[in-house]
């Protein structure tokens, strides 16, 4: 009865520190993963909503470019640490067919604004006071980020925060994507 009660309690610490683990791993950004996505291979749900800077931005109005969508939050501490990258690496493509958006979910316009500000927040992010858009990409946290081609296509989807390199690669592949090599898992 005593070996019994020992395994239950090894067991028991063994499912908390599992469960520990997993909320790190998803919090810290250590969870980067490459995820497959229904959405990759079909085209990019639309949205209109407004910017910071107050223009209405529709998803369509890009169309012919290479696109980088990535969803965020101000609280988030992975977030924080990928926008340094995501703001380098926009402007180090700046000039070409290539734009990023991103797109504030779960959090209130002032914090939103702060952390834009904070980073430099030369591409176009936007408030999505609704929480909505999210829903129709199927974000399950933040960061997670969408590459779309010219075409509207969704090409790929990562969740966790990009490294410079990643986002080279991953805008490569989109720009390159055809809808007959359709992918569900990116390198």
């Amino acid at each position: 009865m005593k070996i019994s009660n020992t395994i239950s309690k090894i067991l028991i610490v063994l499912l908390i520190a599992l469960l520990a683990y997993t909320l790190w791993s998803g919090l810290s950004g250590k969870g980067n993963v490459e995820t497959p996505s229904q959405l990759v291979g079909r085209t990019a749900p639309e949205f209109v909503l407004e910017s910071f800077s107050g223009e209405k931005v529709r998803l369509s109005d890009f169309r012919g470019k290479t696109l980088l969508v990535n969803f965020w939050a101000s609280w988030c501490h992975p977030c924080r640490e990928e926008a340094p990258v995501l703001e380098k690496t926009y402007m180090s493509l700046s000039g070409d067919q290539v734009e990023f958006i991103g797109i504030n979910i779960m959090d209130d316009r002032k914090s939103a604004e702060e952390y834009v500000n904070s980073f430099g927040g030369s591409f176009v992010n936007i408030y999505d006071p609704e929480n909505r858009v999210h829903l129709d990409y199927g974000v399950g946290g933040v960061p997670e980020t969408f590459f779309v081609n010219p075409e509207g296509i969704i090409t790929g989807k990562h969740r966790g925060p990009l490294t410079e390199k990643m986002i080279i690669d991953h805008i490569e592949n989109a720009t390159l994507y055809n809808g007959q090599s359709r992918r569900t898992e990116n390198q």
